[in-house]
């Protein structure tokens, strides 16, 4: 099953030490509608070693395979690694903190972007959000993604979020994937 969602957009403020994401903010401001359509948001944020706070999580089940990847960039990099990964089901949403919202919040069990296109600005919040729940984010080759001044500001080799079985989402990236450098 896919999922598109229309009401997205995140803002997120990123807290970076020493290269690593270790804060961060994410404002929803589409979350939800009132009975009378009124939009409401919400904000969450974590700071690893203090957790995450302004969502509650849903413990989602064991075996399930839920990824959330992009609605607007699907390139065949992109889906070739969501096939391998035979998920139960996709969400395409736009937002990187969109989709590490998901993630964070249980709804999707792995972020997967096999391909260059965010920025280092997109993911920050998302992966202190994401490392204060216990949970790991990482290119697609399993390498940090580094956030200090020299380093380029493009995730060239792609985006995988997770909260749990982070090594098995790598471990279903296509070969010549994990040949690109």
């Amino acid at each position: 099953a896919v999922v598109s969602s229309q009401s997205t957009g995140s803002s997120g403020i990123n807290a970076e030490y020493g290269g690593n994401a270790v804060g961060g903010v994410i404002y929803q401001p589409w979350y939800s509608q009132k009975e009378g359509g009124e939009n409401t948001g919400r904000v969450m944020w974590g700071a690893v070693g203090l957790g995450a706070h302004g969502f509650t999580r849903a413990e989602p089940p064991a075996d399930r395979k839920v990824i959330t990847t992009t609605r607007s960039h699907m390139q065949k990099s992109v889906q070739d690694a969501i096939d391998s990964c035979k998920p139960d089901s996709l969400i395409q949403i736009g937002g990187s903190g969109s989709k590490c919202v998901l993630v964070a919040d249980g709804t999707a069990d792995a972020y997967l972007f096999a391909s260059p296109g965010t920025k280092k600005w997109d993911t920050c919040a998302g992966e202190a959000i994401i490392k204060a729940l216990g949970g790991t984010m990482t290119d697609v080759h399993g390498g940090p993604i580094k956030y200090d001044a020299d380093v380029e500001f493009p995730n060239r080799k792609g985006v995988l979020a997770t909260i749990r079985n982070h090594d098995f989402y790598l471990s279903k990236i296509p070969s010549d994937i994990m040949e690109r450098k």
